[in-house]
């Protein structure tokens, strides 16, 4: 971490001064962020948590001047002293573009899936720094080195489709250094990231403050990586900064009640890995994966044809009635396509899927077939926002879901059981005529949920469902989902790249690297004792008391050259111009 810079005054690289911010909404103001006060110093780091709600994501919109139509904002925005609100347009728009970067939680929603990543990364060096489009791609390249892609000519020449989340998220924090910005605007930026991935990009962003005396506003719910790559925490509640604490310390100097609730939110010890006694039965799996393969062409490196690249290569584990069973890795390991191949969304190319004693290797026949194996299996997605349809309420939503697998029932009927699912999922009854955009990230997830719940399935598979919530209301998902599987006997297969996550919910656990199974056995076994060496590496990258982010890939030995300098945004690489 970069301290805090000490001997003359320097104007902050950031400066909220009792920001707010108002909308409207069915014709009323309302003001959402109340007073946020925050500093960041040049180099420095200000993590900003909170639960979700709380105006982390809206105080740093208002920055980059990407509120919605219908927001409008109080108080002081400064940037290197200069207020934003006394600045012409087009000054308004060189600062945000050359001084200010920004990364979203969800890549995927920020790039032209048409386009390919070359276009994006390369898009402002011609525009905006003027660069030849030779040279902008040459440093194109070098950026998604930096931030740890190891075959960047290749990925410059594919689309956003062909990429995981974790590449996709890279991508995004290359692209966004591309301009030497004074300081990093990072919203969520690891939430998509497995742990090794995590450590690498943080410690990159750390070489990168380094060298260019980079400032950044990392909003995170981690309170564990905030503190280990943070110089403050900042902490928000209901729009507000309660309390401002130095990273190093903040364990023991918290003062407000609600801070020390986020640092102390888990799931209870005696119910972690409760589930092990329901591996150890005589009963048949009731799902059976053994050697199972998948084989995807993608673009090549060079010229106009494609490569094969080997997603799921000799993937095989067992999972029980009641039990719970997660399969961790690093982003590209082959951990979604394998969920994905179980659920019937791909098929394999070799070995052989076994559900309750039938053989799904091969693609459902026919619309009969495939509403069985739903009844069967149901999947839960990362996104639910992605996931449910906007235009239906939740009732309408769950009544379709019902009706698919149980398509006799009266409405009285339907009614009821909507209801009855809403309760299982801990949601109050009038919530079912809201639409999702009226929900919490928390409870569109237990929309989700309930949706899948309505098959009465026997499997449910979480894709990292729950990697993108807050600490407290993952431990409240986390909680509802031990116990559903408890009450109901569904068994869990969960799709995660945060071991903390999966140790707290799973009995058995499956490492998998890039398509193949490094490891697998009871968590405990492979978590604390772990015999591969690259499980060893995933749990040395988990954020921790002490933990400082470190480069596990060959770093360079030369800083990457920036663009300009924030004193006179001039080019500073020759080769950028001829």
């Amino acid at each position: 971490m970069t301290a805090p810079m000490h001997g003359p005054v320097i104007a902050p690289v950031l400066e909220l001064d009792r920001l707010a911010v108002r909308a409207a909404i069915d014709g009323e103001t309302r003001t959402l962020v109340h007073d946020c006060t925050i500093r960041v110093a040049p180099g420095e780091a200000v993590g900003l948590v909170g639960e979700s709600g709380s105006g982390k994501t809206l105080s740093a919109r208002a920055v980059a001047g990407l509120l919605p139509e219908g927001f409008s904002t109080g108080g002081a925005i400064r940037i290197e002293g200069e207020d934003l609100a006394a600045l012409s347009p087009s000054r308004l728009r060189d600062l945000r573009a050359r001084r200010i970067g920004m990364v979203f939680q969800s890549p995927r929603a920020h790039l032209n899936p048409l386009r390919t990543i070359g276009d994006f990364m390369t898009e402002a060096l011609v525009s905006v720094a003027g660069a030849k489009p030779d040279a902008a791609a040459a440093r194109a390249a070098d950026l998604l080195a930096e931030v740890g892609i190891p075959d960047p000519a290749r990925l410059l020449r594919q689309r956003p489709g062909e990429l995981s989340g974790g590449l996709l998220q890279r991508v995004m924090i290359a692209s966004t250094l591309a301009m030497d910005p004074r300081i990093l605007l990072a919203d969520e930026i690891t939430t998509a990231l497995d742990v090794t991935t995590q450590e690498e990009v943080m410690a990159v962003i750390a070489d990168l403050r380094r060298h260019r005396d980079l400032a950044m506003l990392f909003i995170t719910h981690d309170l564990a990586l905030a503190g280990a790559v943070c110089d403050r925490v900042a902490v928000m509640q209901h729009g507000r900064v309660i309390e401002t604490l130095r990273a190093s310390t903040m364990r023991s100097d918290a003062s407000e009640p609600y801070t020390k609730r986020l640092m102390a939110a888990a799931l209870p010890e005696e119910e972690r890995g409760a589930g092990a006694n329901a591996t150890t039965g005589p009963a048949a799996p009731v799902l059976a994966v053994e050697d199972l393969r998948k084989v995807f062409a993608v673009r090549s490196e060079r010229g106009f044809g494609t490569d094969r690249f080997t997603a799921v290569d000799g993937v095989g584990f067992e999972l029980r009635a009641g039990s719970a069973l997660g399969i961790v890795g690093e982003s590209g390991s082959g951990k979604s396509t394998t969920a994905r191949i179980v659920c019937g969304l791909e098929t394999a190319d070799a070995g052989t899927v076994a559900v309750m004693g039938d053989d799904w290797s091969r693609p459902a026949r026919g619309a009969a077939e495939r509403r069985r194996r739903a009844r069967v299996a149901q999947m839960v997605f990362q996104d639910p926002y992605q996931s449910l349809d906007r235009r239906r309420t939740v009732g309408q939503t769950l009544a379709e879901a019902i009706g698919v697998h149980r398509p006799g029932l009266r409405r009285a009927e339907l009614r009821d059981r909507v209801e009855a699912l809403l309760g299982a999922v801990r949601l109050d009854v009038a919530l079912a005529e809201r639409r999702p955009r009226a929900l919490s990230g928390g409870q569109l997830q237990r929309v989700a949920i309930a949706r899948a719940l309505a098959a009465e399935p026997e499997i449910l598979v979480l894709d990292e469902a729950v990697s993108a919530l807050d600490v407290t209301t993952q431990v409240e998902i986390l909680t509802l989902l031990d116990g559903i599987r408890r009450e109901t006997g569904v068994a869990l297969l969960m799709i995660s790249h945060d071991l903390e996550t999966v140790r707290r919910l799973c009995d058995r656990v499956v490492v998998m690297r890039a398509g193949v199974v490094v490891e697998q056995g009871a968590i405990a076994e492979v978590l604390d004792r772990p015999q591969a060496e690259y499980t060893r590496t995933l749990l040395d990258s988990i954020p921790r008391e002490g933990w400082v982010p470190r480069r596990r890939l060959t770093a360079r030995t030369t800083p990457l050259p920036t663009v300009a300098t924030a004193a006179t945004r001039t080019i500073r690489q020759g080769d950028l111009h001829e």
